[in-house]
């Protein structure tokens, strides 16, 4: 029988420690205004409507100097409503100081924004969900119900029974779709659907 000798000094190799990548704090747009931005924060950073500053958001509803968004000592980021004439709202729920979460919510006015902490990577995916949802908002409602059907790998006569429309209905939809879209198969559209809800 073969023996093979094992030398008991050897010290096993140890994997080359590499630090977790860096992560970013952003606030990816979530309404039609804003379908699409992603904006990086570098606190203190404040949002509002005034044109000058990092997170410009000139739409209905938003105070000129809206809200804030600065560090405290632990590190975390922090949201302060300045004042705004309609309040700020995270998660539903008016507030005047907020320690932000991953996933958070806020709306400012008719400016919907999610905060997300995550590796550029993570962001480069929130940047195309972001941009996703800002060509799917080109489809009426009717469409986008059409859309999420095809997505989920139904049949125009299944689309159809479901929705209570005539399966021609259902095709006519689906060419304005591609044509708003600017795609020609059920696929893209599918893949699209997926990004902009994943």
């Amino acid at each position: 029988m073969l023996r093979i000798a094992v030398d008991e000094r050897t010290t096993p190799v140890s994997p080359e420690y590499r630090p977790p990548p860096p992560r970013v704090a952003v606030l990816v747009g979530r309404s039609a205004e804003v379908a699409g931005a992603v904006f990086e924060l570098q606190p203190p950073v404040v949002l509002g409507r005034d044109a000058t500053l990092a997170v410009s958001l000139p739409h209905e509803g938003v105070s000129r100097r809206h809200a804030e968004i600065v560090g405290n000592d632990a590190g975390a980021l922090v949201l302060h409503d300045l004042g705004s004439t309609n309040g700020t709202v995270v998660n539903g729920v008016a507030v005047t100081s907020h320690l932000l979460a991953n996933g958070d919510r806020l709306v400012l006015g008719s400016v919907e924004l999610e905060y997300r902490l995550g590796t550029a990577a993570e962001h480069r995916r929130a940047q195309q969900a972001a941009a996703a949802l800002a060509m799917l908002s080109r489809l009426s409602e009717r469409e986008l119900e059409v859309a999420r059907c095809v997505a989920q790998g139904k049949r125009s006569e299944e689309i159809g029974r479901q929705l209570h429309i005539a399966t021609r209905t259902v095709n006519t939809h689906l060419e304005h779709i591609y044509d708003r879209l600017e795609i020609k198969s059920r696929a893209a559209l599918a893949a699209l659907i997926t990004q902009a809800e994943s």
